[in-house]
Parts: C-alpha cells; sequence; structure tokens
C-alpha cells in the first residue's frame, strides 16, 4: 500500500472516530433538554462506541468514551447524565469480555454487578464529594418503597440495554458496515 493511501486510510479513521465522538456528545447534551434522557442519552452514546470497537478496536472505542465523558462533563447541562456516561458509558466496550463467561448466572450477576457498583459509585460521589444535595434529596424523598422500586426498573433497564446491543451490533455489521467503505480502502 502506497504511503499517499496508508495517509488517506488513517485521516478516515481519525475523521470517523471524531464524527462519532461529535455525535455522542450531541446526544449526550439532549440531557439537559428531556428530563428522562438523563438515562437514555449516555445508554445511546454508549451505543455508538460499538462502531468503533468493531472497526478500529478497544483503544480507539476507550479514546471515543474519554473524549465524550470530557467534553460532556464541561459542557453538559445535566451533569447527572454525564456523570451517568462516565460511570456506565463504557459498558459496551466491557460487555463483549463478561459474554465470555460460560455460565449464564455469573454473566448475569457480573453486568449487574458493574452497574450497581457503578452507579453506587456515581451518586456516592455526586453526593459525598461533589456535595450535589438536590439528588440526595431526591432519594431522600422517594422513601424505601420508591427507592427499592427504582433500584429494580434500572436493573431491568440495565438488563433489556445490555440485550439489546447484541442486535445493534448484527445491525451494524450486516447493514451499515457495507456502507462504510471508506473506512477499508
Amino acid at each position: 500500500m502506497s504511503n499517499r493511501s496508508s495517509s488517506r486510510l488513517q485521516s478516515g479513521k481519525v475523521a470517523f472516530c471524531g464524527l462519532i465522538a461529535a455525535l455522542s456528545v450531541a446526544i449526550m447534551l439532549t440531557g439537559g433538554l428531556i428530563p428522562v434522557a438523563t438515562y437514555c442519552a449516555p445508554m445511546i452514546a454508549g451505543v455508538l462506541l460499538l462502531p468503533l470497537l468493531l472497526e478500529f478496536g478497544r483503544k480507539a472505542a476507550w479514546t471515543a468514551y474519554g473524549a465524550v465523558a470530557l467534553v460532556t462533563l464541561f459542557l453538559g447541562i445535566d451533569k447527572e447524565a454525564a456523570f451517568f456516561y462516565l460511570f456506565l458509558g463504557y459498558y459496551p466496550i466491557v460487555k463483549w469480555d463478561i459474554d465470555r463467561f460460560k455460565s449464564k448466572p455469573i454473566r448475569v450477576c457480573a453486568k449487574l454487578a458493574i452497574f450497581n457498583v457503578s452507579v453506587l459509585l456515581m451518586y456516592a460521589f455526586l453526593g459525598l464529594i461533589l456535595h450535589m444535595n438536590v439528588i440526595v434529596e431526591e432519594f431522600t424523598q422517594m422513601g424505601t418503597v420508591l427507592l427499592v422500586m427504582f433500584v429494580v426498573l434500572m436493573n431491568l433497564c440495565m438488563l433489556l440495554y445490555d440485550r439489546l446491543l447484541e442486535p445493534l451490533t448484527v445491525i451494524y455489521v450486516k447493514k451499515l458496515r457495507p456502507k462504510l467503505r471508506f473506512l477499508r480502502r
């Protein structure tokens, strides 16, 4: 391969990674505009890491994740959504490692453990270190029953999100990847 075409291929990869990161940031910024987007925007932005992971590997996906996390922390209106992405946006990258476990109960427990520990650390960081008392007050006002229901629903959402990543990956590989020929020239 000539030096010029190699440079062009590298430029295309960098541009594609930048485009995906910019789209992720744009989605994350909607978290401040639409109330339910606090939890949805980080999940959608995380899904956008899949093409980077599949095309360029973990390093590119982790780099984009880090860039999106930093930009949304600084520019984002909804800090809870930004921290949700910071603490959980990496999940589509590590999901495939967890899926290598042979036992399904161990896979599910590992996924839920990652989710629950990340969310617990995130809210502890927001409430105790950053002193975002509004978030702490929200949870104390919920009461025990509503808080337990919230945790159960969030865990169900996590399992649905995990399940959704597989068909989205198949759709990308079968439908979108063939149209992105510029990535393989």
